[in-house]
């Protein structure tokens, strides 16, 4: 096994291994699952007689205690860590629902054959970069595994309970080889069925007999098996002018014979066409065999279905067995015991690309694409945080929004469905895993409770409220490379367009006031930062006053309201405290008037917030709750639009949350923003909104039936390129789920049991 992963199998055969993702072909609708097995044969069909293909399901049981280090939330010896241990014992209860001690991995490994590893390196690679093209048109994810990744799932093959230790540095220090470090202690194959290496028991089992009309479920139903197995495809094509050539030889043979029957039947004196069913049968599958070969684009392949399965007793091997076969037959299929082949069946299950077993069914390209090795995609990332557990599997799902190119997201859903608490869950995963800041803008007073039991900072922000917001706050690094004046003009246009601009919004003249003053507001800070205090509206209103245009003294005296006026609570210097990591602006008592205003003016304080831990190291996740009143405006809007834009670069992970999906998608840039979002956690659906919804982000009838009359807490989570139905329950006697709770019934039962 060379560092890059080619692996010399014998003498001139060089082979290398993809590995790759899985798609949701079980759930997708009926036309993509037509479109996914139709680019499955095209792929199928690339491979000419040169090329061992080897596809390997490989289910794999791991370390109880790997999977809890994974899992589990670290202690940090602090006051949250009463929440990490309620919050470990969710997880640990959930862990139990599926399948979570398996891991499911999906391999490809090709084969060529070369005079020498140097003349086999050019062929291997183009080979690899036309299959990864491949898989990128089924919508793949893929890997090219080294030879130590290589080495490691052989190792873990045959020494399940052995830590890999390996460096290629080793074999210059020592007469072993590659080989020498991933083989066990000992191999038995003196069994019939069944043979031994090291500690464990292993079989290998072939399939034997097909059904007429085989299902796609077959590959889907044998992995779903909780147990050790690898499930394994050695698919080989046949030269077409030597499977021409077959076929052809075939129909003659059996046209002699129907000829000679019906020469029997003469002499006998019964009818010439009651010859043998068998033969009218397999004549007519040869013929149909012959006319798809010719016209619909069909391949012959030579295939070998191999299903390897290894337990640390015999009792618990003959159990999984029992299991596979009735996989099998249920599908209508029959799997065979390869009786005293057992080491030549270990040799061709593992992912190295060559098939030591003779025992091949002769198939077409759709009779071999029917064994599709597309099953339900899982997300469980080493550094991820929980999302609930896949609708499918019930296995856990757990993703790292910070590894998606683009981690700007939204959750949607109807009133009840549940969406408060799944972005609660979202923001305690933040607090109790990292050290990042999480503020929230909360128009309806939904977060405060969650606030006051992580120790996070409550601001209440109304027309008579002491706590006051500076809508010109600025710092230097506001915009970067940018001029920050530039950016901060753009942000009182905005808020000049809300107060002032009315139905027709400002005219040319008032946007050039605007601008004008803005920039005469700032001129003394700049001059001297150090020195001279941030303005405020009050004086950005003096300046408005000072200007000769009649335009100017109209703005000003629009303006007069919010400066001198009985909503003046933006107009005076900032006098909260944002020093804590968790922070909600609750602006639920502006009223109607102020409301869309103080949202934008929170999310400008905001962006400074983000600014400044930018510069600290430190990520700022941000939820706008009813996000969709800052769409009701094109200046808001076009301000949201461009902070959603800026985000990823200043490590900020801004999520919206709404209810009212169809007046969100009303604004175009709304739409833009959803269709160019990596993460959507989309709760129960309005019927309108489901139609829009599935017609904007590309959603199968299968996937809709997820957030269709859902049940609080289900839906559908797009990750990326995922999409994984999700549901999730969280158990309602813990701290957490009472702080999180949005139900009224059960806050009020809450302040009941806390008062006596």
């Amino acid at each position: 096994m060379y560092e890059d992963g080619i692996c010399e199998i014998e003498n001139g055969l060089f082979s290398k291994t993809i590995k790759f993702s899985d798609i949701n072909y079980q759930i997708a609708r009926r036309e993509e699952q037509v479109e996914i097995f139709s680019r499955y044969c095209e792929f199928l069909n690339y491979f000419d007689p040169s090329i061992n293909l080897q596809i390997t399901i490989h289910n794999k049981h791991i370390n109880t205690e790997d999977f809890k280090a994974q899992m589990l939330i670290p202690m940090r010896e602090d006051e949250l860590d009463k929440y990490r241990k309620e919050y470990n014992a969710m997880l640990s209860e959930k862990a139990l629902q599926g399948q979570n001690s398996i891991v499911r991995e999906k391999y490809l490994t090709f084969a060529i054959k070369a005079d020498d590893y140097q003349s086999a390196i050019p062929v291997l690679s183009r080979l690899e970069t036309d299959i990864i093209t491949n898989f990128k048109s089924l919508g793949c994810d893929t890997k090219i595994l080294s030879g130590a990744e290589r080495l490691e799932f052989l190792h873990k093959f045959f020494n399940p309970d052995d830590k890999y230790v390996f460096d290629y540095e080793y074999l210059l220090y020592s007469n072993l080889t590659t080989k020498d470090y991933i083989a066990p202690d000992s191999f038995n194959f003196q069994h019939k069925n069944y043979y031994e290496f090291g500690d464990y028991y292993g079989q290998t089992l072939y399939l034997k007999d097909l059904p007429p009309d085989l299902s796609d479920k077959l590959i889907t139903e044998l992995s779903d098996i909780p147990c050790n197995m690898t499930i394994t495809l050695h698919i080989n094509s046949v030269d077409q002018e030597e499977a021409f050539a077959l076929v052809k030889r075939k129909i003659a043979f059996m046209e002699q014979q129907k000829i000679d029957e019906q020469k029997k039947a003469l002499k006998a004196g019964y009818d010439v066409d009651m010859i043998p069913y068998e033969l009218k049968y397999s004549l007519n599958e040869a013929e149909e065999l012959l006319d798809d070969m010719q016209n619909k684009n069909q391949r012959m392949f030579k295939v070998t279905v191999l299903v390897h399965t290894s337990a640390k007793t015999i009792e618990e091997l003959n159990d999984n067995v029992y299991k596979i076969m009735a996989a099998a037959r249920k599908n209508n299929c029959k799997m065979g015991y390869l009786d005293y082949l057992q080491e030549e069946g270990m040799n061709s299950t593992i992912p190295v690309g060559k098939n030591h077993v003779e025992i091949k069914r002769t198939l077409t390209t759709a009779s071999t694409a029917i064994f599709v090795p597309f099953t339900t995609q899982e997300l469980f990332q080493e550094s991820g945080m929980y999302y609930g557990l896949n609708a499918l599997s019930r296995n856990l799902i757990f993703f790292n929004r910070k590894t998606l190119k683009n981690p700007n997201g939204f959750i949607l859903g109807t009133p009840g469905s549940g969406k408060s608490f799944s972005a609660k869950r979202e923001m305690v995963n933040a607090l109790l895993n990292t050290d990042d800041e999480v503020l929230i803008i909360d128009p309806e007073r939904e977060y405060a409770p969650l606030a006051h039991g992580f120790g996070g900072e409550v601001i209440h922000i109304s027309a008579g409220s002491k706590a006051h917001i500076n809508p010109l706050d600025i710092t230097m690094d506001y915009a970067d490379d940018d001029n920050p004046l530039l950016l901060k003009s753009e942000f009182v246009l905005s808020l000049c367009e809300l107060l002032v601009g009315g139905k027709n919004g400002l005219t040319a003249a008032q946007k050039t006031v605007i601008d004008r003053a803005c920039k005469m507001t700032y001129q003394a800070y700049f001059a001297n930062p150090n020195k001279n205090p941030i303005p405020t509206l009050k004086d950005f209103y003096e300046v408005l006053k000072s200007q000769p245009e009649r335009e100017a003294t109209s703005i000003a005296l629009s303006l007069e309201l919010y400066i001198e006026g009985s909503l003046s609570v933006f107009a005076h210097p900032t006098n909260i405290d944002t020093r804590n990591r968790f922070i909600v602006f609750d602006i639920r008592d502006l009223g109607k008037q102020l409301k869309t205003m103080g949202m934008l003016i929170v999310l400008d304080q905001i962006w400074n917030r983000i600014t400044q831990n930018r510069a600290l190291g430190k990520r700022t996740w941000l939820y706008i709750d009813e996000i969709y009143l800052l769409f009701q405006n094109e200046y808001s809007a076009n301000y949201l639009f461009e902070l959603y834009k800026r985000a990823r670069k200043w490590g900020a992970i801004p999520t919206g949350i709404t209810q009212n999906v169809e007046d969100l998608l009303i604004s175009d840039l709304a739409r833009r923003m959803l269709s160019n979002t990596d993460f959507i956690m989309m709760l129960n659906q309005a019927a309108s909104d489901r139609v829009e919804l599935a017609a904007l982000l590309n959603i199968s009838n299968q996937q809709l039936n997820y957030v269709t009359n859902a049940q609080a807490g289900q839906g559908l989570l797009f990750a990326g390129n995922s999409i994984i139905p999700f549901i999730d329950k969280f158990p309602q006697d813990t701290e957490l789920y009472s702080m999180m709770t949005t139900k009224l019934e059960e806050i009020t039962a809450q302040k009941t049991k806390e008062k006596k």
